[in-house]
């Protein structure tokens, strides 16, 4: 039986649609819930938003994913409150970059815009949260109101154990991050990392630094809470998962003037006419925003005893230069080719596939040489599926 146009159109932009999730209302599950009552309630039949498409068909199916990807988020064991106001939309960059962030780890956050919140519900997402992020903007050299009587809540209700962080954008002076960060230093919260200061808009640098500070923010917390999301490490499954063995790869890609890498050994050939293969991508993974559908990148693939494994396999800080020291020249799609690698292959996402805490990618190869005809592949062998 032939697919319809429908299923044709509805797959096609289900990975969108997933994306748009993700990036705006993942932070904010409660409202969403709370607007999907209302829908239905009403039994409209289709959606006619202010901006974008009309949607005639599957409108239902929609509402149904946006339940199930919300129920997702809120099963999670541990939570953030970010919370934040802004004057001209920078501020709300950063809470979204960093509420992002958290989310892509598997941690759910809890995005408030406190010009619009009443305390108790400020209250309540602080009763909830293992750590919390406050951000405001500088308005004549102060806080504004609102993040006046946010800072008061926090300062009363939350417990000092709960790891803290600051973020704002500012004009002129930018005292408003400075007197956060001293606020609640003097109160005993201790800063889980440098407060961020940006002035005027964010750059596109700022915040992929901004997503990879709030992913780090979030696996601290699952560091703090010992919070396990693998199978028994001593299980027989366990070590049985961890001997299939895949070869050493580095995967880069660039956006613009932004370039990152992850080392990957999670990569098999899936297909001959056309030369497919698939990668498994974890969550929190700073390339996980890079590899959609339409997006290319670059698979290094590495030789035996090779010092590009050390280099990758490193924990980068956030905004860290993954290629300070590496030679590397550029690939047609402009990512970098690591000059030391075995071979290379130039890819393109064709299809984006979540598997628990990874995304399955599958891409298409469409170009690639060989750069050292004699030296073997590298193999990732391990005793454990309990971690890389």
């Amino acid at each position: 039986m032939q697919r319809s146009n429908f299923d044709e159109g509805w797959e096609s932009m289900l990975g969108d649609r997933r994306y748009y999730f993700d990036c705006l209302m993942a932070s904010q599950v409660r409202q969403v819930f709370s607007a999907l009552d209302k829908i239905q309630s009403l039994g409209a039949a289709m959606a006619a938003p202010a901006h974008g498409p009309l949607l005639r068909y599957g409108w239902r199916e929609l509402q149904q994913l946006y339940r199930q990807w919300g129920e997702q988020q809120q099963q999670q064991n541990l939570s953030v409150a970010v919370l934040y106001a802004s004057a001209y939309g920078n501020t709300t960059a950063l809470a979204q970059a960093l509420s992002r962030g958290i989310t892509k780890a598997q941690v759910s956050v809890e995005t408030i815009n406190c010009e619009q919140a009443e305390p108790t519900e400020i209250r309540a997402a602080i009763a909830r949260a293992s750590g919390f992020l406050i951000g405001s903007p500088t308005l004549g050299g102060h806080l504004p109101t609102q993040m006046q009587t946010a800072l008061g809540i926090l300062l009363s209700t939350a417990p000092k154990n709960l790891r803290a962080g600051v973020f704002g954008s500012y004009g002129w002076s930018g005292e408003a991050v400075d007197i956060l960060a001293g606020k609640l230093q003097d109160a005993g919260y201790a800063l889980a990392f440098e407060p961020i200061r940006v002035k005027f808009a964010p750059t596109a640098a700022t915040i992929q630094h901004c997503e990879e500070l709030g992913t780090d923010f979030a696996q601290s917390l699952k560091v703090a809470k010992k919070v396990r999301n693998t199978i028994n490490p001593a299980s027989d499954l366990e070590q049985a998962v961890g001997r299939v063995v895949g070869s050493l790869c580095v995967m880069t890609a660039q956006r613009e003037e932004l370039t990152t890498a992850m080392l990957a050994s999670w990569v098999s050939q899936a297909s001959f006419h056309p030369p497919g293969l698939t990668i498994a991508v974890a969550k929190e993974r700073a390339i996980e925003s890079y590899v959609y559908p339409g997006d290319a990148f670059v698979l290094n693939i590495l030789p035996e005893g090779s010092s590009l494994m050390r280099a990758f396999a490193k924990r980068f800080a956030p905004g860290e230069d993954r290629f300070q020291a590496l030679q590397t020249s550029p690939a047609n799609c402009g990512a970098p080719v690591l000059d030391q690698a075995l071979a290379y292959l130039e890819c393109r996402v064709q299809q984006r596939m979540e598997c628990g805490d990874h995304w399955l990618i599958y891409a298409i190869a469409e170009g690639g040489k060989v750069l050292q005809t004699n030296r073997l592949t590298a193999i990732h062998h391990r005793k454990t599926a309990g971690h890389y």
